[in-house]
Formats: C-alpha cells, sequence, structure tokens
C-alpha cells in the first residue's frame, strides 16, 4: 500500500516541473554524454579495424622474417597455400639528392614491393596515376613515389631526381596514402615506395642489410587461419618469423585504441563522479527546500519509508530522464567528431550507434546517480512533524540509519567493479577509485567547515 500512495506522492510533486533539478540533470546527463562518446568512438573504431583488416594488413596473412628472404621451397609453400603472395622488403637508407655538387640528404624508410602490390586496396598518389605506372620510370631511370614531407625537405618534385645507394630514381609522384600503413613498424623516416627488382645495382640490399622482408598472402576464404599458422610454423625454416592475419591485422593501433579507450572511460568516470557530488547537492538542497511537505505529510500519518519511497521514486524518474538525455547526446557526438577524428586516423572508423557502449554508460549511471542520491535521500526519515512550526533543515550532523549506508557501500563497490570489467584494468581502476575516494572525502570535509563557520558567524551576528 505504501508503496501506491508514495507512487502517487511522486507524481503530484513532478506536476511542478524541474524547478530545483536543473543542476542533477546537468550533472547527471553531461557524465553519462562523456562515458558514451569515448565508448562509442572507441566501438567505431575497432568496428573499422575489423572490418578492413585485410585491407590494413595488406592481406589475409602475414608471413614476416628478419634479415633474409623466404627461399625456394618456402615460397612455393606460400604459393601451394595461397591465391597470391606478394614479397615486400622495408629498410631505413638515405635519399640523396645532388645539385651541382650540393649534397642534400633525407632518412627515408623504403618499401621495396613487387609486382603484385598491393593484394588488396589501392595507394593512393598524386598526381592520381597507378601505381604500377609510377614505377616504371622514365629517360632509362627507375620510378619511385615520395612521402610529400620527404619531398619537399629535399626539395624535390615530380620528374625530379634523387638517389637511393648507387642507383638513380626519378620522382613520380607524392605518396599520400598508403592501404597497409596502419600495419606497419615505428619508422624513423617518412617512406619511399620503389621496386625491388629496382635496387638490384644499388647495392642495398646486401649480406648484413639490416632490413625486414614480409610476404602477404591472399588466401580462400574456407582456409584455417590458426591450422595455416601452424603448418607455417613446420614449413618455414627454423620458424623464426612473426605471423599476423586478419583477425590481428594493425595490433599497434588496436593497443592504442584500447589504452586510449580505458584512460578516456576513467576520465569519464571521473567526471561522473565530480557530477555525482552535483548530484547529492542537487538533491540535498530540493530536500531542504521539501522540509515543510515530508513534516505534513508525516503530520497525517505518512511513515518514513513511504516518504523516501516518494522521494526515491522522483529521483528515480528524472535520473532515468537524465540517463537518456545523456545517451542521447553521447551517440551523436562521434557523428559530429568523425569529421575531424577519421581524417588523422591511419584506418576508417564504423560512425554509428552502438549498444554496447550505450550499455555500459547507462549502467554506470543508473549506479553513479542511485549511490549519489540515496545518502541524501535516507534523511528524508529524520524530518518530524514539529518543523511544521520552526525552521529546520536536513543538515549533516542527521546520520543516515546503516541499512542506507550499507547500500551505499554496495553501489559504490558495484561501481568499482564495473569500471574495472569494462576497462579491463583493475589496477588502474582501483587506483582512480582510491583517487576520487579522496577527493570526494576532501570536498566533504571542507563542505563541513564551510556549513560550520557559516552557522557560527550567523550566531555571531545575532549575538551582535
Amino acid at each position: 500500500m505504501s508503496l501506491a500512495i508514495a507512487a502517487t506522492i511522486a507524481r503530484r510533486e513532478l506536476r511542478g516541473g524541474l524547478n530545483g533539478f536543473r543542476v542533477f540533470l546537468a550533472c547527471l546527463t553531461l557524465g553519462i554524454a562523456a562515458i558514451a562518446a569515448v565508448g562509442s568512438v572507441r566501438e567505431s573504431i575497432q568496428q573499422g579495424m575489423d572490418r578492413e583488416g585485410v585491407v590494413l594488413l595488406g592481406g589475409d596473412a602475414e608471413i614476416e622474417l628478419t634479415y633474409r628472404f623466404a627461399d625456394d621451397s618456402e615460397q612455393r609453400w606460400m604459393a601451394e597455400n595461397a591465391i597470391a603472395v606478394s614479397e615486400i622488403v622495408d629498410f631505413r637508407s638515405m635519399a640523396v639528392v645532388d645539385r651541382d655538387g650540393n649534397i642534400e640528404t633525407g632518412l627515408t624508410q623504403i618499401k621495396a614491393v613487387d609486382n603484385a602490390y598491393p593484394l588488396v586496396g589501392s595507394v593512393e598518389l598524386a598526381p592520381d596515376i597507378a601505381l604500377g605506372v609510377a614505377l616504371t620510370g622514365q629517360a632509362g631511370r627507375p620510378g619511385a613515389v615520395m612521402d610529400k614531407l620527404l619531398a619537399d625537405r629535399l626539395g624535390l618534385g615530380v620528374g625530379d631526381v634523387f638517389r637511393l645507394g648507387r642507383q638513380d630514381f626519378v620522382l613520380s609522384a607524392m605518396l599520400i596514402r598508403e592501404p597497409d600503413n596502419a600495419s606497419g613498424a615505428f619508422t624513423l623516416g617518412p617512406r619511399t615506395l620503389v621496386r625491388k627488382s629496382d635496387l638490384a645495382a644499388s647495392g642495398l640490399l646486401q649480406p648484413g642489410t639490416l632490413f625486414d622482408s614480409a610476404y602477404r598472402l591472399k588466401l580462400a576464404p574456407d582456409v584455417k587461419l590458426g591450422e595455416l599458422k601452424s603448418a607455417a610454423r613446420t614449413a618455414i625454416n627454423s620458424g623464426a618469423f612473426r605471423w599476423r592475419d586478419r583477425r590481428d591485422s594493425a595490433p599497434g593501433v588496436a593497443i592504442f585504441v584500447e589504452r586510449l579507450g580505458t584512460f578516456l572511460i576513467l576520465i569519464g568516470l571521473a567526471g561522473l563522479t565530480v557530477g555525482g557530488v552535483g548530484v547529492s547537492a542537487a538533491v540535498r538542497t530540493y530536500l531542504d527546500k521539501k522540509i515543510q511537505v515530508i513534516a505534513t505529510l508525516k503530520t497525517l500519518g505518512a511513515d518514513g519509508r513511504t516518504i523516501f519511497l516518494a522521494y526515491l521514486l522522483q529521483i528515480g524518474v528524472l535520473g532515468l530522464l537524465g540517463i537518456a538525455l545523456g545517451l542521447i547526446l553521447g551517440g551523436l557526438i562521434p557523428w559530429v567528431l568523425a569529421p575531424i577524428i577519421e581524417p588523422n586516423l591511419p584506418l576508417p572508423i564504423e560512425v554509428g550507434l552502438h549498444a554496447r557502449p550505450l550499455a555500459e554508460a547507462a549502467i554506470y549511471g543508473v549506479l553513479a546517480a542511485g549511490l549519489f542520491a540515496i545518502w541524501p535521500l535516507s534523511r528524508t526519515a529524520s524530518v518530524r512533524a514539529s518543523a511544521l512550526f520552526r525552521d529546520a533543515s536536513l543538515g549533516l550532523s542527521n546520520r543516515p540509519a546503516w541499512r542506507y549506508v550499507v547500500v551505499c557501500i554496495v553501489l559504490l563497490l558495484a561501481l568499482i567493479g564495473t569500471a574495472a570489467l569494462f576497462s579491463g584494468n583493475l589496477r588502474l581502476t582501483a587506483w582512480v577509485a582510491g583517487g576520487l575516494l579522496a577527493a570526494v572525502a576532501v570536498l566533504m570535509i571542507v563542505t563541513t567547515l564551510v556549513r560550520f563557520g557559516a552557522r557560527r558567524l550567523a550566531t555571531v551576528s545575532l549575538l551582535r
């Protein structure tokens, strides 16, 4: 019966509109929006990586060797198990420009490719010509394409000549984008693309040269990658190779995205905690204004449980409204930021409404709203009917009953556990939670001191 009465009281109280709850809604909405937006951006990047895994890697699988090329038997095994194979050599060298004895040099990361490159995707050049045409060269010199940053550094334009080792190359185009650039390792210089066969006279690929060779494999759709990887351990001499496939096409980017997402989720949780302090203050202020109403209800026979449920239902309804607004805002932010984020990433992103990050943000919101609202709500039970005849408040001196303290502790532990589960980093979550609890404790102490000082000043003023 008390629940029905409480629902009736809550419905009639809510008819007065959102007066007194704007701060509550703003704090909750912004905290949820931050977490939802970060999670949605992370999910967009992850789905983009999953969708474009083959393009990012440059094939369905890659076998990378260090300081050597695959021998004849290894190349035969690759050809027998793949639809197509592309060989790539990656190393560092100096690009040299000789202008009548005035030498300009620049460090460059050379990618020497074969005619099959790229197996998937396409290389973007300026001017817009095919890579095969660009590498053909002119006037008896092989062609090359170079990152515009390095070309500008060396003062090179399309048609100019530069040297790699002992071989002259003509710059045929500027390299704008490689389809597999997200899968590459850290480079010390801008990229230059040439044909591997054109390096024969350069003297750069000799015994003792530090280079990596990679063999991209285009596989049949029904090939089981795990079994093929196991077979490669037997086929590749000594088993000394690095294997990657479309399931983990850009591990460096994936790790970066995961860590960035974890960091930002915890930062968003910190923002939600700060917002939770505002939620608690807003609920407290609202209830301070309702003391006379609560006292009247008690005079009419309402018990503490009914009054608590009435205001809990109000906070619950408004909390759900704040969470919904936060989810809408957080879901729209990636659409707004996509034109800024996507050009600065080496991979496409799958912008859209993603259920998982929105659900995570909603769970955070429910737990945070409950945690920060229960404490001030519990003090409704301390209001007495005598408050009708004197000035009273829900001051900090009124401690909530132990059952409410236990509920708050359970919600706090649930919030920390949820953050650890979603972020995947228990240690970092524990440190962040400890820091937030310390910050909240400091805020509570400062608030107590301010209220105490204000009461003393008011007393002194009255005595005078």
